[in-house]
């Protein structure tokens, strides 16, 4: 599991994020299972969940290396998603954003 933590401006709402990667390399492909966006502000925490569960590689899955999630609006985390599935090996990315 990857976590970067990034300070920036309030975003607003959240409803997409786009990811990708240039492919460089052998072996540069991973599989995705979800971001996860942290929004701090004052003592209240929000979480937006973006789930993925697809591949970021041009060799697996459908080829491609960019992928456009939308925001899991049920704030379940995904537990009907996921149900069933496994999601190893995963990259979850934990940006925390905190107002300037």
């Amino acid at each position: 599991m990857d976590i970067f933590y990034i300070q920036a401006v309030s975003m607003g709402d959240l409803e997409k994020v786009l990811i990708s990667h240039d492919g460089a390399g052998p072996g540069s492909g991973w599989f995705l299972c979800k971001i996860v966006i942290k929004h701090k502000e004052g003592e209240e925490t929000q979480e937006v969940v973006f789930p993925c569960n697809r591949w970021l590689d041009e060799y697996q899955d459908d080829g491609k290396t960019e992928r456009e999630l939308t925001a899991n609006k049920n704030g379940s985390l995904m537990k009907t998603f996921l149900e069933g599935k496994s999601c190893f090996p995963a990259i979850v990315f934990y940006p925390v954003v905190f107002p300037v």
